[in-house]
């Protein structure tokens, strides 16, 4: 039932083979568990639409990046949505801000050759950057080994746009702290 709605009501990719669900099954860690399917979308509304025909269904959500955790993040007994085959697009480069909106399957190395030529770099620098997500990496709270320095992602990431389960579209940023009245 999951996958013939998602596959009549999305774009994206639905994949609920056994070949596939063993491919999602791990990520860098030690932990296997087999997904309920997978899902790549093609488009930000096919995610808005996979999370609502999975939540109708009482179906888990798990959103993946590409798997380079060593903690068992992105593996678990749910649909997994994948977005880093087609979500991976810079919006907003603000050079004299030093900002960049990306989608969340922007690769981390991809990021950074394109802030290059600007003189600009992402700091959070994992030893995965070659296959990591920004989507990922703000899940996990990635940090590296110049944390200490630059900070993890919480203290490089000035907002983020993310579907609850219930559907709502909801950006989380600064957060104004109100002075309290003695």
């Amino acid at each position: 039932m999951l996958s013939r709605r998602l596959e009549a009501e999305t774009e994206g990719e639905v994949l609920f083979d056994a070949e596939s669900r063993g491919r999602y099954s791990t990520d860098a860690s030690i932990y296997q568990i087999d997904p309920v399917g997978i899902f790549i979308p093609r488009q930000e509304r096919d995610i808005a639409a996979a999370i609502d025909i999975a939540r109708e269904l009482a179906v888990p959500v798990l959103a993946r990046g590409a798997g380079t955790s060593q903690c068992g993040q992105t593996v678990g007994a749910a649909l997994v949505i994948d977005n880093s085959k087609y979500l991976r697009a810079v919006g907003d480069l603000d050079t004299a801000r030093r900002r960049v909106t990306v989608q969340p399957g922007m690769v981390l190395d991809d990021l950074n050759a394109m802030l290059a030529p600007h003189g600009l770099w992402y700091p959070v620098d994992i030893s995965t950057s070659a296959q990591a997500t920004l989507g990922g990496m703000a899940g996990n709270n990635s940090c590296g080994s110049r944390s200490i320095a630059y900070g993890n992602m919480v203290h490089n990431v000035l907002g983020v746009q993310a579907w609850l389960s219930d559907g709502a579209l909801v950006d989380f940023g600064p957060v104004v702290r109100v002075p309290s009245v003695l």
